[in-house]
């Protein structure tokens, strides 16, 4: 869903040119669709690197972390596969003349690769600790909108990111466009960045935050803190791609 939906707003073609604001705004709004489709089967996470967060947090196991990162770069193949088998070539190959190939995210020219590696771990350590945010047990009652603030949350770092890297913050999302179009100009970074900004920010949030109840009136009750993150119920909070 994220790659047929998402990178189908990025084809120049049939009389449309898309634009970096145009594109972040669809990404974010698949995400929500998948979210609200899939959140009650399996957690609707789409991202490996939020599977990996989730597992350092306590929230999915390690086989069932495995499978979910497996299944997540399978999917995204068959998305952009199915993408590809239903828009004319010619589109493609226009990409490709013009530049960068079709949906594929590269560091901006200007960029060293340090540059562009540490655009990564922000973006996506940013993402990841809003999951972490939404995964914290006390802030469970606040999860009916969910699905709307993180499609406005992807959006809007997409927006942001997408000039300089792309904003991938998914090396599921940058390996698809990749392997389907031959172009693996800077791929390194799109798995290297997410990685180290997933585990840089579950770790911090974690050890940090999470063991810690808010200043707030609720100090009043009883604290829902888990001191004990692996004993954690899998299935108290929502997993957000």
């Amino acid at each position: 869903m994220l790659l047929f939906g998402g990178c189908m707003a990025g084809i120049d073609g049939f009389d449309n040119v898309t634009s970096n604001i145009s594109r972040g705004i669809t990404f974010g709004m698949v995400v929500m669709m998948a979210f609200i489709t899939f959140s009650a089967t399996s957690g609707a996470i789409i991202n490996p690197v939020v599977s990996l967060a989730a597992y350092i947090y306590g929230t999915l196991s390690l086989q069932l972390t495995l499978l979910y990162i497996v299944a997540q770069f399978a999917g995204a193949l068959c998305g952009y596969g199915l993408l590809r088998a239903v828009t004319p070539w010619q589109y493609y190959q226009q990409a490709l003349e013009h530049g960068n190939a079709h949906c594929v995210t590269v560091p901006h020219q200007s960029l060293s690769s340090g540059m562009a590696l540490a655009v990564e771990i922000l973006l996506t350590g940013m993402l990841v600790w809003t999951n972490c945010g939404v995964w914290d047990p006390r802030n469970k009652k606040d999860s009916d909108s969910v699905p709307v603030k993180f499609a406005f949350l992807i959006a809007g770092l997409s927006i942001a990111g997408g000039p300089i890297t792309g904003a991938s913050m998914n090396p599921a999302r940058s390996l698809a466009p990749a392997i389907w179009n031959h172009y693996y100009e800077g791929l390194w970074i799109y798995f290297a960045g997410p990685t180290i900004g997933s585990i840089l920010m579950v770790t911090m949030y974690r050890y940090i935050f999470l063991q810690k109840c808010s200043d707030t009136s609720e100090m009043m009750a009883p604290c829902n803190c888990h001191h004990d993150t692996g004993k954690q119920d899998p299935h108290s909070s929502k997993i957000i791609p």
